[in-house]
């Protein structure tokens, strides 16, 4: 396989290009030689709500998730797997945040999901093998998990299983939307525990930088000894913790108070129950060393209601910036099903803060591939990428007019300081041995540059002598059209009774199947399925006992 590798310096989210002049292609591949895994280490609250980014709201000097009930019991971490867990856990913690009545969420699903799949591909590892910051992510906003304990049963570690292996189909969230969180940015990262739960991060741990009772712990700057990559949940803040509670290394602690609360994963191990502090001056939390670190924005109940729409599982393992331009347009064709026919969200990631984006449906051309004459495409939607991440843009009901066909996201830097760049699955290698291997085909992916679409597989080997390529992360939420022309008639006679109830009770039995105008009228709840619920609600609507 062809792969012309260029020796550069990347953060772990490999978000850095070689700079060259605008107009101009960087020759890079996704070579990750300073790319740093994870997890190779051993074995006063306040209610919610307001946002300090209006101006309008004043965040408090301490808080934390766990005094409002937004976490679940710590847990105690198998092998390298702390990636998996502090994942997880800010799963749990949005979830809760946000009232649902939820149990734990299942690591080992996560980490056995995310080894070698069966063809080789996906990431290359074993589930006692380090794990990467990136691949969370993708599993969420691919909605093959996060999957709860309860739903799953025994589900031990298995050496032996490939990560196509696992069942994805009990996932009950698909996250939609997460926001990557800078070093700096104190106010955002504190507003995102206040607004979500929690937030994914890592440092870099040595057991030199904790104080003796495991509850605080501080890397200075000027530490230089042994340490291994650590990810973790931040559950809170105290602006006024301590500079005396944390170890000194060399003579020198923090200079000022001030300390993040941390939910750990080594279990019940000190007298916190488990959590300890960071100070806020640590060398590596939150910095780029072991990006990203996140918050999970928003997400979608998983039902047969709403259907992902995408040509990736994996998420963004690289950003696509190679092109130096400021406006660019990115496809993924996708493949629709019949029966959820209407674009509802279109998620994308992409890192060009501060650019403004827009969308739209765009049909094939008389070659099965993207139509080139923009005169034919449909605008879905606009607006500013608010923030490096994951963006959710809502669609106002898109009923596509065939199967297959494709969404454009064109990203416009015009007036910023950065250039157009989009997220892509790309293969990764750390230390020249190969992490990533993605599944990418022709007629997934397209750029357009210069008004014509070309397949982006053919754009990697001819400018990056990559025969491997990309996909682009650019997905579609779908949902069923419902048409009911009479709420509870299943039977389509025009009257609704207990005839209806008969009809919608033989269908659940399997004895008759209903057209998709019958459906909708027996979906007499509106939630996208069809139900006992929906039977009860007829038969309570008959009786008097509710208005409808």
């Amino acid at each position: 396989m062809k792969r012309k590798r260029i020796k550069k310096t990347l953060s772990l989210f490999l978000t850095a290009a070689l700079a060259l002049s605008a107009g101009t292609i960087s020759a890079a591949a996704a070579q990750t030689d300073s790319y740093y895994a994870v997890g190779t280490e051993d074995g006063g609250s306040v209610e919610n709500g307001g946002s300090v980014e209006d101006g309008g709201f004043e965040l408090p000097e301490r808080y934390s998730s766990v005094d409002l009930g937004y976490v679940t019991p710590v847990k105690a971490q198998d092998y390298s797997s702390c990636w998996a867990y502090a994942s997880m856990a800010t799963l749990e913690s949005t979830l809760l945040h946000d009232g649902n009545e939820i149990g734990d969420m299942s690591t080992n699903h996560l980490n056995m999901w995310a080894t070698t799949r069966s063809n080789g591909k996906g990431w290359i590892r074993n589930v006692f093998k380090d794990g990467f910051t990136l691949i969370a992510l993708g599993y969420m906003t691919s909605w093959q998990g996060g999957v709860l304990t309860s739903d799953l049963g025994e589900y031990p570690l298995d050496t032996n299983v490939k990560g196509d292996q696992v069942p994805t189909d009990l996932a009950r969230y698909g996250v939609t939307a997460a926001r990557y969180l800078n070093r700096g940015d104190f106010d955002i990262i504190k507003q995102a525990i206040y607004d979500h739960g929690g937030v994914f991060t890592s440092y870099a741990h040595s057991g030199a930088c904790m104080n003796a009772g495991n509850t605080a712990y501080y890397m200075p700057e000027s530490y230089n000894d042994y340490y291994s990559g650590h990810s973790i949940e931040v559950v809170g803040w105290n602006d006024n913790f301590p500079r005396t509670s944390f170890s000194a290394i060399d003579d020198e602690r923090p200079e000022n108070n001030g300390a993040w609360l941390i939910k750990g994963s080594w279990g019940d191990n000190n007298s916190l129950g488990g959590y300890y502090w960071i100070s806020y001056e640590d060398k590596y939390l939150f910095s780029s060393k072991f990006a990203p670190s996140y918050a999970l924005l928003s997400y979608e109940k998983i039902d047969n209601s709403k259907k992902l729409v995408q040509n990736e599982i994996y998420g963004a393992t690289y950003e696509f910036k190679y092109v130096k331009s400021k406006t660019l347009t990115y496809l993924n064709r996708l493949h629709f099903d019949s029966d959820f026919n209407v674009i509802d969200k279109v998620v994308f990631e992409t890192t060009a803060a501060g650019a403004s984006y827009s969308i739209y449906f765009v049909p094939d051309g008389a070659d099965e591939t993207p139509d080139n004459d923009t005169s034919v495409w449909t605008k879905l939607g606009e607006g500013t990428v608010d923030y490096e991440g994951y963006i959710c843009a809502d669609i106002e009901d898109f009923e596509y007019p065939s199967e297959n066909g494709s969404i454009a996201v064109t990203i416009d830097a015009s007036g910023t300081d950065i250039n157009s760049s989009i997220g892509v699955g790309e293969w990764l290698t750390y230390n020249s041995n190969e992490v990533f291997t993605n599944e990418s085909g022709r007629g997934e992916s397209y750029i357009i540059d210069g008004g014509t679409a070309q397949d982006l597989m053919d754009w990697y080997l001819d400018n990056n002598q990559d025969d491997i390529g990309g996909t682009f992360v650019i997905k579609a939420v779908t949902k069923k059209h419902y048409l009911p022309t009479l709420l509870g008639d299943s039977n389509l006679d025009g009257k609704v009774n207990i005839n209806d109830v008969t009809h919608i009770q033989r269908h659940l039995a399997e004895l008759i199947t209903l057209d998709k105008t019958a459906a909708a009228n027996a979906d007499f709840n509106r939630d996208g399925k069809i139900t006992v619920d929906d039977v009860t609600k007829l038969q309570r609507f008959l009786a008097g006992f509710e208005d409808e």
